[in-house]
């Protein structure tokens, strides 16, 4: 069937499936990230900053194999950041400790989320602060979003 043979009612039907998929993929991301959420420890600098490689790893995995958007595990992830005190704690941890982090260590999605993070606690930049510039536009639109 052409696109010009859809009537009006089709075409709200089409969106509203649309729309629940794109809810039922971001929900399905979400659960299963938090399902896979490491142990941080006990005030454990090494095991927070690991935690949060390992979990963005994940997410960078989901957008590679097209799970979910870009937009949506930026979506996901701030969602863990209020819900999962794990997963806050971890991704600060990381945030404050980035200077000591090697280039390349974090998943594209880990870096952008992280460098978020340091703007929003306004905390200095870093020299990971230039590999986003190089990071697809997509993030960079998403990352002014937010």
């Amino acid at each position: 069937m052409s696109e010009e043979n859809i009537s009006p009612e089709e075409e709200t039907e089409l969106m509203e499936e649309a729309a629940l998929s794109l809810e039922e993929s971001t929900e399905l991301a979400y659960e299963k990230l938090a399902q896979n959420m490491p142990s941080i420890g006990f005030i454990s600098r090494k095991k927070r900053i690991k935690a949060y490689i390992e979990i963005t790893n994940i997410a960078d995995y989901m957008i590679k194999n097209e799970e979910v958007s870009m937009e949506g595990m930026l979506f996901i992830l701030s969602m863990m950041m209020r819900k999962s005190a794990d997963f806050q704690k971890a991704a600060t941890m990381t945030a404050f400790s980035l200077d000591s982090i090697k280039k390349g260590v974090l998943s594209p999605i880990g870096l952008n989320f992280n460098l978020e993070i340091r703007k929003n606690l306004n905390l200095p930049k870093t020299h990971h602060t230039q590999v986003e510039k190089e990071l697809p536009e997509e993030s960079v639109e998403t990352e002014k979003m937010m």
